[in-house]
């Protein structure tokens, strides 16, 4: 029996392409692995830091948002539904009283992005031992996530620090 050459090369590539293929694999899952371990780091340390935060006179207006989003995700069982209707109208209302309360200039994209988070923050109060004779309200956490937001993003900012109409007169 005689070995074609040509076909022993090509079915050694073939191999040698398929094994390069299952490194590359799992190296770019072992880098996304490690990417969501980051984020997740990161999203705590966010939650250390607005436990320390300072609430503002806003709370009550933060609360009631966030009592709407607790009863649209009680009524609503669904999680596609969750994050097209409660969600949405959630970051709306957010913002709508943003800009209802603040007169500076927001760096808005990156305070919609920081307000996303902020029902985790809700989440991570909700699954926290707390001492004996100590509690949290988890809205508390939640609302000073928003003012943590509004303190990064929002409060302070003005046009012609953040890249605005800078017109020399």
């Amino acid at each position: 029996m005689k070995i074609n050459k040509i076909k022993y090369l090509e079915y050694i590539l073939a191999i040698l392409f398929f094994i390069t293929i299952l490194f590359w694999a799992k190296t770019i899952d072992q880098t996304k692995k490690s990417l969501i371990a980051i984020q997740y780091d990161d999203i705590v340390y966010q939650y250390e830091v607005i436990k320390t935060a300072e609430q503002s006179d806003l709370k009550s207006v933060f609360i009631k948002i966030i009592n709407k989003r607790l009863k649209c995700y009680a009524d609503t069982s669904d999680y596609s539904l969750r994050l097209s209707t409660c969600r949405k109208t959630y970051e709306y209302d957010i913002l709508r009283a943003a800009r209802d309360n603040l007169k500076s200039s927001p760096s808005l994209g990156d305070f919609m992005l920081c307000t996303q988070n902020c029902p985790l923050s809700y989440s991570f109060c909700n699954g926290e031992e707390f001492s004996e004779g100590e509690s949290q309200d988890c809205r508390d956490i939640e609302s000073l996530c928003i003012e943590t937001c509004l303190n990064e993003f929002w409060r302070g900012n003005d046009l012609n620090e953040n890249g605005g109409n800078n017109k020399e007169e």
